[in-house]
C-alpha cells in the first residue's frame, strides 16, 4: 500500500537483498523456488524471517534505553500540511471489529474401544477432516 501510494516498486517476502548503485535485487522463497527480482531505487522493501540472524539486546542495553529521552515531533517538525491528516484523508476505513470469542468448554470423550471412531467424528463435525 505504501508503495503503491508513492508510485513506487514493492518487493515483498525478501530473504535477501542486494543495492548495486540504482537499483535493488532480492531473493525470495516461493511455492515453486527461488524468485530473483531486480528494481529500479527508490523501493519499498518487505523482508522474512529469514533474512538473519535476530541480535536479542543484552541487560545492559535494555536498561540504557530506559534512560534515552523520547523526543516528541509536530506535524511541523516533519513537515506535513496537517489537513493532508486524519480521519478525512485515511485511505481506508475500519468497518467493524470483534475481539476473539471466549474460549469454549472442550469435548472429553470416554473411549470405550470407539475412542478413533469419535474423534474422526468430531474433527468431521469441526469440518477439519
Amino acid at each position: 500500500m505504501v508503495a503503491e501510494l508513492l508510485g513506487i516498486p514493492s518487493l515483498t517476502h525478501t530473504r535477501e537483498v542486494t543495492v548495486e548503485g540504482s537499483h535493488v535485487t532480492v531473493r525470495r522463497e516461493t511455492d515453486d523456488g527461488v524468485t530473483v527480482l531486480r528494481a529500479e531505487l527508490p523501493a519499498v522493501v518487505s523482508v522474512n524471517e529469514k533474512i538473519n540472524e535476530p541480535r536479542y539486546p543484552s541487560f545492559k542495553g535494555i536498561m540504557a534505553a530506559k534512560k534515552k529521552p523520547v523526543e516528541t515531533k509536530t506535524l511541523a517538525d516533519i513537515g506535513v500540511e496537517e489537513g493532508s491528516v486524519g480521519l478525512a484523508n485515511a485511505t481506508s476505513q475500519v468497518l467493524d471489529f470483534a475481539g476473539r470469542p471466549p474460549k469454549g468448554e472442550g469435548v472429553k470423550v470416554t473411549d470405550e474401544g470407539d475412542g478413533a471412531e469419535k474423534f474422526v467424528g468430531f474433527l468431521a463435525a469441526q469440518k477439519i477432516v
